[in-house]
C-alpha cells in the first residue's frame, strides 16, 4: 500500500521517515533453512530534517525573490499608469478650466487629443454665454437710460403744471404721451422676458397664423379706426411651428408699426402665402419708407424711428429667430418711388 509518512528519531537526529509493507525475497540463509522464497517485509527509510531545510530554504528564497521582483515591476507599472492618467486628467482640467484661451486666434492644442472636440465645444459655448451676458449688460444699461428719460420729462411737466407756468390743458396731453411712451417701453421689456422663457423652453406647436393675425387686428382696431385706415387680411389659413403668445406679440408689433407710419386715410394689411416650401406672413403699409442709412441698424435695440421706443423690431427679430423664422424689411417701390414698407416673416417649411 501507500507509504506511511511520519516524523521519527534515530541516534538523536530528527528524521522524516516513510514506512511501507513490500514483498521481499528471502535471504539465502533463510531460503536454505526452508523459508518461503518471497515474504512480506517492512521497508522503512528516513531523511534527516536538517538535510531538507537548506533545500527548502533555497526554494523558499528563490520563490520569494521572484515574487518580490514581480511585485516591484507590477508596482512600477501601476505607478507609471496612474501618473500618466493623472497628468492626462490635469491637462484636461486645465484646458476646460480656461475655455476662452486662444479665443482671439488659432488655439494651440495643449489638451489631450481625445478632448479636442469637447474642448472646442466648451470654448464655443462659454464664448457665446459671455457674449450673451455682455449683450444683456448693454441692453440693461440702454433700457435704464431709456426709462430714465421719460421719467425726467414727466417730472419736468409736473413741475411746470405745479408752478403754473404751463396751463393744465396744455401739459396734461403731453404728460399722457410721456406715460404712454414709458408704458410701451415697459411692456416691450416684459416681452423680452417672455421671449427668454420661450428660448429656454423651446415649446413650439403648430399654430394658425391667420387666427393670431385676426386677434391682433381686433386688439389694434381702435388705432386703425382712429386714423380711418383701410385694412385687408388676405391669404389662406397656415400652420407654422410657433408659440401662440409670442407670435401674437410679433404680429402686434409689426401691425402697430405699420399703423404708426401709415398716413390718415391710407391703407395697410396682412398677406399670408404658401409658396415653394416656405410659409410667409407679409405686413404692408403705405408709409414713407425706411432711409438707407437706417437699414443696417434697423433691428438693433433702441434704434427708434419717430414716435417709437426702439425695441419693437428688435423684439420681432428675436421672436422670429426663436420660432425658426426670419424677418426682413423692404421698401416697396413703384416707378422709382417708395410707396410703402413690407415686413416679411418667413418659415422655411411648415410644421
Amino acid at each position: 500500500g501507500a507509504p506511511d509518512l511520519s516524523p521519527s528519531q534515530w541516534q538523536g537526529h530528527l528524521l522524516r521517515s516513510a514506512a511501507a509493507v513490500r514483498r521481499l525475497p528471502a535471504a539465502p540463509a533463510e531460503a536454505a533453512a526452508g523459508a518461503p522464497a518471497v515474504a512480506d517485509g517492512l521497508v522503512q527509510v528516513g531523511l534527516p530534517l536538517a538535510g531538507r531545510w537548506p533545500a527548502a530554504g533555497a526554494l523558499l528564497s528563490s520563490g520569494v525573490g521572484a515574487l518580490v521582483a514581480g511585485a516591484l515591476v507590477l508596482s512600477l507599472a501601476i505607478w507609471a499608469s496612474v501618473a500618466w492618467a493623472m497628468r492626462w486628467l490635469q491637462r484636461s482640467v486645465a484646458t476646460l478650466a480656461q475655455p476662452l484661451a486662444g479665443a482671439d486666434g488659432p488655439a494651440e492644442h495643449t489638451d489631450p487629443a481625445e478632448l479636442h472636440e469637447l474642448s472646442r465645444q466648451v470654448r464655443s459655448l462659454v464664448r457665446s454665454e459671455h457674449d450673451w451676458v455682455d449683450q444683456q449688460r448693454r441692453f440693461l444699461a440702454e433700457a435704464s437710460h431709456q426709462l430714465r428719460t421719460p421719467m425726467a420729462v414727466l417730472r419736468t411737466q409736473l413741475q411746470s403744471a405745479i408752478d403754473g407756468t404751463v396751463a393744465p390743458s396744455e401739459v396734461l396731453p403731453q404728460m399722457l404721451h410721456t406715460v404712454d411712451r414709458a408704458t410701451g417701453l415697459a411692456n416691450q421689456l416684459l416681452s423680452l422676458t417672455k421671449l427668454e422663457q420661450l428660448k429656454r423652453s423651446g415649446g413650439l406647436q403648430a399654430t394658425d397664423i391667420r387666427a393670431c393675425a385676426r386677434d391682433a387686428v381686433m386688439e389694434l382696431s381702435p388705432l386703425i379706426a382712429a386714423k380711418r385706415l383701410d385694412f385687408a387680411l388676405d391669404g389662406p389659413a397656415l400652420d407654422v411651428p410657433a408659440d401662440a403668445v409670442m407670435l401674437g406679440e410679433l404680429l402686434r408689433n409689426l401691425l402697430a408699426n405699420a399703423i404708426h407710419h401709415t398716413p390718415h386715410n391710407g391703407a395697410l394689411g396682412m398677406l399670408l402665402r404658401d409658396c415653394a416650401g416656405a410659409r410667409e406672413l407679409l405686413v404692408w403699409d403705405e408709409g414713407p419708407g425706411v432711409d438707407d442709412g437706417v437699414f443696417p441698424r434697423l433691428f438693433q435695440p433702441f434704434t427708434a424711428t419717430k414716435g417709437g421706443v426702439g425695441l419693437g423690431l428688435s423684439i420681432c427679430r428675436q421672436i422670429a429667430e426663436a420660432m425658426g423664422a426670419t424677418i426682413q424689411i423692404y421698401n416697396r417701390i413703384d416707378q422709382g418711388k417708395v410707396i410703402g414698407v413690407d415686413a416679411v416673416v418667413s418659415w422655411g417649411q411648415g410644421p
